[in-house]
């Protein structure tokens, strides 16, 4: 097992060589690993849903990705893993530069880096014209998409459908959460 040093800060391209030889997931977050817990069922079946309704909707070179890193370049100091991307940019060797969409299904313990610092990065990417903060606690969806005045911020609640016109693509928030059971709700009849 290799430890990265506690006061040496890495690149993308020295993260992308960093094994530690187990299984666990890291992101490098301005040139540290930090651990990844590993996601809940809800957290799943959501990104799931999600990679499912875009992959039968996108148009090639366009596809949906799961599990895999976004970095601006591999001598920046930041590599995420967002739950789902799209990209139409030819499939990388290692990491993803140029997402049009991302995706973070927000959890209790990331939920305020996801939207602070990791929306943040997000929205520095060029290529980004979309972001989605989804909630899996309820039904509540956070559109962020890039317009000609800055970034548009859309709040759908309950139900609705995310429009990613660029894309030519809209999810509605009963395909995001099928199947999901929330807490607190009745389960479907």
């Amino acid at each position: 097992m290799v430890e990265p040093s506690r006061h040496s800060r890495m690149t993308v391209a020295e993260f992308l060589r960093w094994e530690d030889g187990t299984d666990t997931r890291y992101e490098l977050v301005h040139g540290e690993v930090v651990a990844m817990a590993p996601p809940t069922g809800r957290h799943g079946a959501i990104a799931r849903n999600v990679h499912d309704a875009l992959t039968v909707r996108l148009r090639r070179p366009c596809a949906s990705y799961f599990g895999v890193g976004v970095a601006s370049s591999e001598q920046d100091d930041e590599c995420r893993l967002p739950d789902v991307m799209v990209s139409c940019e030819p499939l990388p060797e290692r990491v993803f530069t140029a997402p049009r969409l991302l995706v973070e299904v927000l959890s209790p313990s990331t939920e305020k880096d996801d939207r602070t610092d990791k929306l943040d990065f997000y929205k520095s990417l060029p290529s980004v014209e979309a972001v989605l903060l989804v909630w899996q606690d309820k039904r509540r969806v956070q559109v962020n998409l890039r317009g000609a005045e800055g970034w548009l911020v859309q709040d759908l609640v309950g139900g609705g459908q995310v429009e990613l016109a660029a894309l030519g693509v809209a999810l509605t928030l009963d395909e995001i959460y099928a199947g999901v059971e929330l807490p607190g709700a009745s389960p479907p009849d």
